[in-house]
């Protein structure tokens, strides 16, 4: 998580913008710093929660508790924001709750963060109000997942979180967002982005599958075959992210599992739970990191920067050595 860090000590704030404005900018996305780091910081977290439970003590730091508060209230505007009746895409509703996060969001980062952070709360908030859905499509996907990572990414790059809580991001931040945007989206049906039906890995989340394996790739009381067994999922859902996916599946569609979930059917036939997760990096660069429809609305500012990451120079790389003194 050290690659991680702001690269100069002063970085003003800047609101983020949109900078992929068609297919051709998708070179320069790969080549960014804004894509080096946050490939780093998923590789990173994905290392940290290898073989560990949800519910295994890992370090809680006050600003995660924090976090976890912040959390706690937005899931609570959704009891103050009912539901207006099922459209044909989605529940009017969501609009109110999505309208009450970004007027509550910017207090609720300065109650969270220090002081010395708070010259940083414009730009990080940007991530945090795109985090959980689309209030004009009422509709959620992984560009919405990826969002909230690079909040986390940010509050990394700040110095806010430390290597120190890499587990607590994982196992603790980002598994309480999971129930969040899932109660969002049994409450107001909100629709899935840019979902290819039965060949999507999921309707609606990516990362659960990737460091939910690592979780598992010691786990030898449960094989990759049997993920999708309610048998073993079930009961261990609360502590893997990847069964606690699998179930969730389960619960909002019908039908086999080999038919509205594919890809998850093939992938329980891979041997083991470490050939899972490399191949679910792979894939997240391939169906979600790389894919225009989703990089084109990741925002840019100073802490995820669309500047190129450096070259090395050639004279560097090609420096005669020194002379040996005898």
């Amino acid at each position: 998580m050290s690659d991680s860090k702001v690269e100069e000590t002063a970085v003003p704030s800047q609101k983020p913008i949109p900078r992929i404005k068609d297919i051709s900018m998708m070179k320069a996305w790969k080549d960014s710093k804004g894509y080096r780091e946050y490939t780093l910081f998923v590789q990173s977290l994905n290392r940290a929660v290898h073989g560990l439970k949800n519910s295994d003590p890992v370090p809680i730091s006050p600003i995660i508790e924090k976090l976890l508060i912040a959390l706690n209230k937005i899931d609570s505007f959704i009891d103050q924001c009912p539901t207006k009746g099922r459209s044909r895409f989605g529940d009017a509703g969501y609009r109110d709750w999505h309208a009450k996060l970004k007027q509550e969001s910017e207090q609720l980062l300065k109650d969270t963060l220090p002081d010395q952070f708070h010259n940083y709360i414009e730009e990080i908030n940007v991530y945090l109000n795109d985090s959980f859905g689309n209030s004009t499509r009422l509709d959620y996907g992984t560009g919405h997942e990826l969002a909230f990572v690079l909040f986390l990414l940010c509050l990394c790059k700040i110095e806010a979180l430390t290597q120190q809580d890499s587990q607590a991001i994982v196992l603790k931040l980002f598994a309480r967002y999971l129930d969040l945007c899932r109660r969002l989206q049994r409450t107001y049906y909100l629709e899935p982005a840019g979902s290819k039906g039965q060949w999507c890995l999921d309707d609606y989340q990516f990362l659960p599958f990737l460091w939910g394996s690592s979780q598992l790739t010691d786990e030898g009381q449960i094989e990759p075959k049997q993920a999708i067994d309610e048998r073993f999922y079930r009961g261990l859902s609360n502590d893997y992210l990847y069964l606690g996916a699998i179930k969730f599946i389960n619960e909002v569609k019908t039908g086999p599992f080999f038919e509205h979930s594919s890809t998850l059917y093939d992938i329980s036939n891979v041997a083991h739970w470490s050939k899972v997760n490399q191949g679910m990096i792979k894939m997240y660069h391939g169906e979600v990191l790389d894919k225009f429809p989703i990089a084109q609305h990741i925002l840019f500012g100073n802490l995820i920067s669309f500047d190129p990451v450096p070259k090395p120079s050639s004279e560097g790389l090609f420096k005669k050595p020194a002379a040996v003194t005898q």
